[in-house]
């Protein structure tokens, strides 16, 4: 039986970490039970990307206003229950589409950081019946703003796609460390350079000696860049790190084998995907702590933050729990692996999903 009718509107242009949470969304409410839609920008990776899930719906141009009579049309023969918008033109576009829940997501770097002007706020918002945030920082924060409800819901992972794999653990036959995701001054690699060259001299000489991978594209930094500030530290690529660009498509293999996962990052990492799929994986956190990170670790195995420390500091903190996390057990892996699951998986999002949009539909939305 199904629960409702959920229609997914995302205008997103890139695969961003945004696009990630609509996508989860929509996959994580159909395997609740609802029948769910998904509107993409044509030809966006999200759309492309629906489609390969089997997730039905029409593709928008732009969703200009031009295409009001379009969403009007599409929203009479879908008849949603629950509409979900994603903070681009489609938020504003929604306002012709009354008589139905909107649900606003907001999950950007700078709802975490910036000053939220309660009037503007709340005029930007007034059409919308609920806000969706990935975490509890952002609930607390537009709680205190607006008078619709506020619904925290953390990012849903396919655990079978990423999941623990025994035969990957333990492959690197020297402690590890991995740091995963584009190459961009955000992401801190310039500073844990700096953390892992103290780590190295802190490390007890009659020990294998730590590796540091760094997997990642070029954004906003090239390899030739990144390798410079290595340099600057005084660190050897193929002897104490190595830079692995490109697309891995062992993924979750790849994560099963690091000892302990890094989490730069300076800023954003306010819906945490990458630090999500290590621990469905088994890999320990070692975090900054910025934005939503600190919320992962709802379990003591999951790792630990080193926000607010000096340099010095993190690399002793680093120390201690790299030479920790190498010496566990498939046992332990495989433990927190399963226990990520009961907090990061699709099903647990859709439940979650389900009840608030349950308690939503309990009420008469003032549209």
């Amino acid at each position: 039986m199904t629960q409702g009718v959920a229609w997914i509107l995302c205008s997103n242009r890139w695969n961003s970490a945004i696009t990630e949470y609509a996508l989860s969304t929509a996959r994580a409410l159909r395997l609740s039970g609802w029948t769910v839609f998904f509107s993409g920008l044509a030809d966006s990776p999200g759309e492309h990307r629906a489609r390969a899930y089997d997730l039905p719906g029409d593709s928008f141009k732009d969703f200009g206003l031009g295409e009001s009579l379009k969403l009007r049309r599409l929203k009479k023969s879908i008849g949603p229950d629950a509409v979900f918008l994603f903070g681009g033109p489609e938020t504003v576009l929604a306002r012709f589409i009354p008589n139905t829940l909107r649900i606003r997501f907001r999950g950007q770097d700078k709802d975490v950081t910036d000053r939220l002007p309660p009037l503007k706020t709340r005029l930007n918002m007034q059409h919308c019946s609920a806000v969706l945030v990935p975490s509890r920082i952002l609930h607390d924060r537009f709680q205190n703003i607006l008078w619709q409800p506020v619904m925290p819901v953390m990012l849903g992972i396919d655990t079978g796609k990423f999941h623990f794999h025994p035969a990957s653990y333990g492959m690197e036959r020297r402690p590890t460390l991995r740091i995963l995701g584009r190459l961009d001054p955000i992401k801190g690699h310039q500073t844990f350079f700096s953390i892992f060259r103290q780590l190295l001299r802190l490390w007890p000489k009659n020990r294998q000696e730590p590796l540091l991978e760094i997997i990642g594209e070029g954004a906003n930094i090239s390899a030739d860049q990144l390798r410079r500030m290595a340099t600057d530290q005084r660190l050897r690529e193929g002897e104490n790190w190595r830079l692995q660009t490109g697309r891995v498509e062992n993924l979750s293999e790849v994560m099963s084998a690091t000892d302990l996962a890094v989490i730069s990052s300076l800023g954003s990492e306010v819906i945490c995907r990458v630090a999500e799929e290590f621990l469905l994986c088994g890999v320990p956190l070692f975090v900054s702590g910025v934005g939503s990170l600190e919320e992962c670790l709802v379990d003591k195995s999951f790792g630990c933050s080193y926000r607010g420390l000096s340099e010095e500091r993190a690399a002793t903190l680093l120390t201690e729990k790299l030479w920790q996390a190498c010496q566990e057990t498939e046992a332990q892996r495989q433990a927190r692996a399963q226990a990520a699951r009961y907090v990061f998986s699709l099903e647990v999002m859709g439940r979650q999903l389900s009840a608030r949009l349950d308690e939503l539909r309990a009420e008469d939305p003032d549209d």
